[in-house]
């Protein structure tokens, strides 16, 4: 797709996933493969020099990657540490760990708010370009918030 190319918005008004991952296709916002280096230059590397089950580990990021593992136990752990010690705890290490989360936890907040702006002006393209298939897609929208 060039810069001056106008997207299209398939709607056929049965299939509301299959019209969001199409939107997602062509926005580019949740891509299939992500290759993000920690650090410039950096990457991991599975093999069975560094692992005792590579197939095994490879098979494990495919489904969850390092970064919703470590998420989920960072959720565990400020469970358990509020838990344990409030939610203010004396322990400094404690501390940082839990202000570190509450400011992971406000980045995944400002991009999920960033997601929707963008889905909200693709609504008003679509809107302008098949009002027909924008009828369709709020309707559909619409039942889906009422679930």
């Amino acid at each position: 797709m060039t810069s001056n190319d106008v997207p299209s918005f398939p709607w056929n008004g049965s299939d509301l996933s299959a019209w969001f991952r199409s939107w997602q296709r062509t926005w580019g916002l949740a891509p299939e493969t992500l290759v993000q280096p920690v650090l410039p230059g950096w990457s991991f590397n599975i093999n069975s020099n560094n692992s005792s089950a590579p197939q095994t580990e490879l098979d494990v990021v495919a489904k969850h990657s390092y970064g919703r593992q470590i998420g989920r136990m960072a959720d565990a752990l400020a469970a358990l540490v509020v838990e344990r010690h409030g939610p203010h705890p004396s322990d400094r290490s404690l501390i940082d760990f839990l202000a570190m989360k509450e400011e992971i936890d406000l980045v995944k907040q400002d991009t999920a708010m960033a997601r929707l702006e963008r889905f909200k002006k693709d609504l008003e393209l679509l809107r302008e370009q098949d009002p027909s298939a924008y009828q369709q897609l709020r309707a559909a929208l619409r039942a889906a918030l009422d679930d």
